[in-house]
């Protein structure tokens, strides 16, 4: 009898629910750095084929509002007081420090190339009147908005 007991206890606690349980952790997809990057590069590049394409090349007028749109307000700052340095009127900004400086030359006006540097860095190849230029301009994300920071002309 003895060993009936012994055998219906060890049944009894082989088939008790105190068998070990996995539990599934979910986790919610959350985007790598690296394309985090990318949507801002992509997000960047377009913005700045908008300018040039609008501004730069374009018949728009790049006024206080769309200044505010595309510069920090540093930038802006800097190219108000350009501006104000070559014309005595002011009011306006020296929008020209995106180009090459050509006034006659054939008649191509377009960004060839923006290639991402890093660092929120963008180098600009552009043909303006049949003058290559390169520009590379820095940005900052405020408030979810990619904005010019900082350029700087150099030749290609």
């Amino acid at each position: 009898m003895k060993k009936l007991l012994f055998i219906l206890a060890i049944v009894a606690v082989s088939c008790s629910d105190k068998q070990p349980q996995v539990q599934v952790q979910q986790t919610e997809a959350t985007p790598s750095t690296e394309t985090i990057s990318e949507d801002i590069d992509a997000r960047a590049i377009e913005k700045i084929q908008t300018f040039y394409g609008k501004y730069i090349f374009g018949r728009e007028e790049a006024t206080d509002s769309v200044i505010a749109q595309y510069c920090t307000n540093a930038l802006a700052q800097k190219l108000r007081d350009d501006y104000n340095n070559e014309f005595a009127d002011g009011g306006g900004y020296a929008i020209w420090e995106f180009r090459s400086g050509a006034q006659d030359g054939e008649d191509i006006q377009e960004v060839e190339k923006i290639e991402p540097l890093g660092e929120s860095k963008y180098l600009v190849h552009y043909n303006d009147m049949g003058n290559k230029g390169v520009l590379t301009i820095s940005t900052v994300v405020e408030n979810n908005e990619i904005l010019f920071d900082k350029i700087i002309s150099s030749a290609e």
